[in-house]
């Protein structure tokens, strides 16, 4: 009899630690979504708009024809000034809530400033020509709008 009470006080033990432990990720979790609720999506998703917004008004610059070498370094200069001000404004907050969240958007935007960098120094390829400055610029720059909105509001907070 004292057998079976102990092992039901046992049982009962490991159960109760069982729930305790799954609370307390549950409760970790929501405070993370919370925390991208307030900190992201609530104050600072709106400089997410705005600086895709100017940049692409930028990116648009390099559809000119006959770009001289030193107005591409102003142009890509200015592209590389608003993706400090994306990752100081919108990126950087996210560390608050999770790493991997955080490194996941900023290695997309990383690529993709990357590619752009790449796209405007390559002399092989005419940003002027409609067709391939929509495949490899405004493309890739919806596209990479899109991926980082699908990230956000994918988020569960693991």
């Amino acid at each position: 009899m004292i057998l079976i009470a102990l092992f039901n006080s046992g049982f009962a033990l490991k159960i109760f630690l069982s729930n305790s432990k799954k609370d307390e990720i549950k409760r970790e979790k929501d405070r993370k979504i919370q925390l991208l609720k307030i900190l992201v999506l609530d104050h600072n998703l709106k400089y997410f708009y705005d600086i895709f917004e100017k940049l692409e008004m930028k990116l648009h610059l390099l559809e000119r024809k006959n770009l001289k070498l030193n107005t591409k370094k102003t142009i890509e200069g200015d592209i590389s000034n608003l993706f400090i001000q994306l990752r100081r404004k919108f990126t950087d907050p996210l560390l608050a809530i999770d790493n991997s969240f955080y490194d996941r958007i900023l290695k997309t935007l990383d690529d993709h400033q990357s590619s752009i960098t790449n796209a405007i120094f390559n002399e092989g390829i005419n940003l002027s020509n409609k067709e391939k400055y929509n495949e490899i610029i405004s493309e890739e720059h919806s596209a990479v709008k899109s991926d980082i909105l699908r990230i956000l509001f994918s988020y569960k907070g693991d």
